[in-house]
């Protein structure tokens, strides 16, 4: 038998080898294609910039020049040139404007850089999210210790010079929903993140995958994520009163209930000096109970008067006024309460939801304070559409209508006589149309059938409301204009 010759196989013809089976990663439902040029050109061009703010390397002061007046300009790179593939870092959002949301996922994982190597909790939410179509855009993944970075494309969003608008704050709050689900880290700017057009040899850079080029639309895409997280849902707050006399007494109501927590919080500062509460004979383990007869405690009011005051402490200590905080004191007040003046009562303690906007009013009262030591805003506010309308029907706002029509010359009185014989000749020319259309509709019918169609059947064929078709039919009738059998 001769032996193998060198450089071929020692395998007889014929005879199968059994090869080793692919092992199986998961990889969360994300795909582990490495991104490529024309993945890198979609995201550029949905960027909509010609240049990025981009820094080499974590020395960010690197990453801007000073000018000649002393201020700091940032240093831009043009999407196209070779300096920006040598940044590790750009800022893909400004304060002025976002095309995209991005979210770093500081939960670690595995060293690989691969979407397997996502820690499991990571890997099942991001599972969770592209089951309901939700999925991000790009990751980028850490080859050292699997934290990653991920990347949702969105309708691009704008703001002032300051920043600040409502679709910044929806931005904002999406992030935010996003963030929580993937274990996000809640100290990041969302400024400078990590360059998915980085190039470069380091064998720390993030490894990018680009899952998809869908662009979401913000509102759309919050919503779908508190569906999916169960959470609830946002909804604008509608006109709640039916009347102008409702919507005063309402006021009058809230101002009743403000001046009464206005008392209320002036009490509450002569008990918030610490030292006299010691020499204190009607405190109770640091609580004043308040008693509504001999042996009965009011407990609500007790508890809620304590945990009041222990936020202005903590204000005034410069410490943080949490919900924890607040909702403790509030507990112990009202078992304080409980235990020396239940008076045969169970403990009614509040549900925890309950207690917990107690905590964030009880927060707003104190944060929101007008005077130094505790007088506070009113615990109701009126929305926008309320505040324009009182401001039509009060007595102030009558006065200055008023006075502007007092001079029917002025330029102020002709535009709006303009205006309104604007919308007079609008409104008469469609009452004209529609009373064509009866007429027209009710005639035709009459000609090819012999009958003519109910009130219902003209509303339901024009889309008009059945006091509008009376009013017209009436005004066809006098005139003779109306086919009578």
């Amino acid at each position: 038998m001769s032996l193998p010759s060198k450089g071929r196989s020692s395998t007889p013809t014929g005879v199968r080898v059994p090869q080793p089976l692919p092992t199986y990663r998961d990889t969360g439902g994300l795909d582990d294609t490495p991104a490529g040029f024309t993945d890198r050109d979609a995201l550029i061009d949905h960027l909509g910039r010609k240049a990025i703010h981009g820094s080499k390397d974590r020395d960010f002061g690197k990453a801007y020049y000073r000018h000649e007046d002393g201020t700091l300009r940032p240093r831009l790179y043009r999407v196209d040139s070779e300096a920006l593939a040598r940044c590790q870092y750009v800022m893909l959002t400004t304060q002025q404007y976002a095309a995209v949301l991005v979210v770093d996922i500081d939960q670690p994982g595995q060293s690989g850089g691969h979407p397997a190597d996502l820690s499991p909790e990571v890997r099942q939410r991001m599972s969770a999210l592209i089951e309901h179509n939700l999925g991000p855009s790009w990751v980028g993944i850490n080859p050292q210790n699997g934290k990653a970075q991920a990347i949702w494309l969105i309708d691009p969003v704008y703001a002032d010079k300051s920043g600040k608008s409502r679709h910044m704050s929806l931005l904002a709050a999406t992030s935010r929903a996003l963030g929580e689900l993937l274990d996000h880290d809640p100290n990041f700017s969302h400024r400078f993140s990590r360059s998915p057009f980085y190039d470069g040899n380091d064998p720390t850079a993030y490894r990018w995958y680009c899952q998809h080029k869908r662009v979401r639309r913000l509102a759309d895409l919050l919503k779908e994520i508190r569906t999916m997280t169960g959470q609830e849902q946002y909804t604008k707050p509608r006109q709640q009163f039916s009347s102008g006399r409702e919507l005063i007494n309402a006021v009058k109501t809230r101002r009743e209930e403000a001046q009464a927590f206005k008392a209320l919080a002036q009490d509450v500062e002569t008990e918030l000096s610490t030292e006299l509460d010691q020499y204190d004979p009607e405190l109770i383990d640091g609580v004043r109970v308040l008693w509504i007869s001999q042996g009965r405690a009011a407990r609500d009011e007790t508890a809620f008067r304590y945990a009041l005051k222990t936020c202005h402490r903590l204000r005034a200590a410069g410490e943080r006024m949490t919900d924890a905080a607040i909702i403790d004191a509030y507990e112990h007040a009202y078992n304080v309460a409980q235990r020396h003046g239940g008076d045969g009562r169970d403990s009614e303690m509040p549900p925890m939801r309950d207690r917990q906007t107690m905590a964030r009013r009880v927060r707003g009262y104190v944060t929101q304070s007008k005077t130094d030591m505790g007088t506070s805003a009113s615990p109701g506010r009126a929305t926008s559409t309320e505040r324009k309308a009182l401001a039509t029907m009060g007595r102030r706002g009558g006065k200055k209508a008023a006075e502007r029509w007092k001079d029917r010359d002025s330029d102020y009185a002709q535009s709006e006589l303009k205006k309104l014989e604007h919308t007079h000749r609008v409104n008469k020319a469609r009452g004209i149309s529609t009373k064509s259309r009866i007429s027209q509709m009710v005639n035709d019918q009459y000609l090819q059938t012999g009958t003519i169609p109910s009130w219902r059947e003209i509303a339901d064929d024009l889309g008009l409301s059945r006091a509008t078709v009376a009013r017209h039919v009436a005004v066809l009738k006098k005139s003779g204009e109306y086919p009578e059998f």
